[in-house]
């Protein structure tokens, strides 16, 4: 009696790219369907194994970011499989510098690999290997099209200042609007959520008005109010600069603000098939300005203001910045120690730096326990390193000479306080005011001409046209002479008009600021004395350039004196 013959096993692997696809009444059902009436037709196949992956993009995930298709891999190594088998050849993947050789490689490995639409994929001649480049090629190309459709219409919509999908950043929520698409899928809209927009307020408060660093800023988070993101997890200095750097917070929408970029991998002279196929893409941030920004600001999402978020914009970048002397601006500063006067004070006999110091020593405790006391001091670096390059004392007591400092500061924010400065300041602005009506009859000007140089680009484009039919008594390349100046005209009065309101805005601002700035004149000496720590070393470090101390004098020398300040 003739043995029966060994069935071939069969793996069938099923992807979508979207989340969104997987249901009962979509794609991967469908595929599974139609390999399953495929397979009932070969006598001598089996189903033994069924690869699911929901959810991933065959274009953008390689093949070390697939795990399904990793384990495809590894049952293709070790036979656990005789035959691969796929609604389309594209659910394998769509990139064509890498899906092609992974087919190959499976084939050569001893597995066949069959499609339900498209057959079985050989490599037996030149010709199936063109064919398998050809058509990852042809999928490739499908998903960069279809991508650039993507992107177009969410870079239209950005600008419309819609919300176009992604994760619902921290301070807002998605609202059902009662509306459907013409998918019949619920349209949501973007709103403020009341406590974390406070929260968003409160870390954009602790960087502006506190000077706070951002690691400063989650352990504010964690600590003392003991937040916890919307994920359940605590603060790190990653969300809290996304948060300070997103514009929707000012209320633009915006996209793009990342991209899927290559990563560099070892460089190696040879280039192996392993190394080709091992590429890895991630998400890599974008210049701020290649972002896709809302044409206009939405009211409805406004949390801070434009001029505070620019401000902490400001305040990042200046820290971020490298200098060549590694040292930040003195007033960017965020000192961890809970001294007041770091780096303001130098040392009068050798003119070294006073810097911080701790000391520590061990307390013997009733019951027999021993514990630490730290005091907090101040220490001529020179001194520290050797006693004999300078005669200043080891240990300066911080009490004494912050009180004295503090005396002295507030004798100055004193007599301010006593000053009436709003005569000077109203004709200050009278005068700002004047530069800016006549700006402003500048740029109305400017509008007039703007709008005719926009009309002459238009004239010389009908005129184009009808040279392009034969109906024009000029030239086309006299004519495309002609627009090509009418448009740079065009263009250099924009320009123009961008600078003049610029400037209108800056004066408008800098009235507004010194109106409330004399407001503030009376109580200035109250809010600093009231301020937190991080506060008044930024008042010192804007005030004070340096205070010089020897054993019995200390010389405080201002940035300015008191005439010329309120000059």
């Amino acid at each position: 009696m003739e043995s029966e013959r060994v069935k071939k096993r069969v793996g069938c692997l099923y992807r979508v790219s979207t989340k969104k696809q997987v249901n009962i009444e979509d794609d991967i059902p469908m595929q599974r369907n139609a390999c399953i009436e495929y397979i009932k037709k070969k006598e001598d196949w089996e189903l033994t194994k069924e690869y699911i992956e929901p959810g991933v993009s065959g274009y953008h995930k390689g093949l070390n970011d697939r795990k399904v298709l990793q384990e495809v891999i590894k049952d293709v190594g070790e036979k656990e499989i005789d035959v691969l088998l796929v609604f389309m050849f594209d659910r394998i993947g769509r990139k064509d510098n890498e899906t092609p050789f992974l087919l190959k490689r499976i084939v050569e490995c001893g597995v066949e690999v069959w499609s339900v639409c498209e057959g079985q994929q050989t490599f037996e001649n030149s010709s199936d290997n063109l064919m398998n480049i050809i058509r990852f090629w042809g999928a490739s190309t499908e998903s960069r099209k279809t991508a650039a459709r993507v992107d177009s219409g969410r870079n239209y919509a950005t600008k419309m200042g819609r919300f176009t999908g992604g994760i619902v950043p921290y301070g807002y929520q998605l609202v059902p609007t009662g509306k459907l698409d013409r998918k019949n899928r619920m349209i949501n809209e973007l709103k403020k959520e009341a406590f974390e927009s406070r929260v968003v307020q409160d870390i954009y408060s602790k960087l502006i008005d506190e000077n706070m660093s951002l690691s400063g800023i989650t352990a504010y988070l964690n600590e003392d109010r003991q937040l916890k993101t919307r994920k359940g997890n605590k603060w790190n200095t990653s969300t809290v600069r996304n948060i300070l750097k997103n514009p929707l917070y000012k209320g633009y929408m915006s996209y793009g603000k990342t991209r899927m970029k290559e990563v560099e991998r070892p460089k190696s002279n040879e280039i192996t098939k392993e190394a080709f196929l091992d590429v890895k893409k991630r998400q890599r941030s974008v210049p701020a300005e290649q972002w896709i920004l809302a044409r206009e600001a939405n009211p409805d999402y406004v949390i801070v203001s434009g001029e505070r978020w620019q401000l902490a914009q400001e305040i990042l970048a200046r820290r971020y910045k490298r200098y060549t002397d590694a040292v930040r601006p003195m007033e960017d500063r965020t000192w961890k120690s809970p001294l007041l006067l770091v780096g303001l004070l130098e040392c009068g006999y050798c003119h070294g730096k006073i810097s911080p110091a701790v000391s520590s020593q061990k307390i013997r405790k009733a019951d027999g326990s021993v514990s630490r006391s730290h005091t907090d001091f101040y220490k001529c670096n020179t001194r520290g390193r050797d006693k004999k390059l300078c005669p200043a004392r080891s240990y300066i007591s911080r009490f004494r000479l912050e009180k004295a400092v503090l005396e002295e500061v507030n004798h100055f924010l004193g007599r301010i306080g006593q000053i009436d400065c709003s005569d000077a300041v109203m004709h200050n602005k009278m005068i700002r005011m004047r530069e800016a009506e006549a700006e402003q009859e500048q740029l109305i000007s400017l509008k007039k001409e703007y709008k005719k140089a926009q009309e002459n680009v238009g004239k010389f484009k009908q005129e184009i046209y009808k040279a392009i039919i034969g109906e024009s008594d000029f030239d086309s390349r006299y004519i495309n002479e002609c627009l090509k100046n009418a448009e740079d005209k065009a263009l250099e009065i924009k320009k123009e008009m961008e600078i003049l309101e610029k400037s209108i805005q800056v004066k408008q601002h800098s009235m507004d600021e010194s109106l409330k700035n004399t407001e503030m004149i009376p109580v200035w000496q109250k809010v600093f004395e009231e301020a937190p720590l991080n506060i008044k070393k930024k008042v010192l470090s804007i005030l004070i350039e340096n205070i010089v101390l020897t054993e019995n004098e200390m010389d405080i020398y201002f940035k300015t004196d008191m005439d010329s300040f309120f000059k």
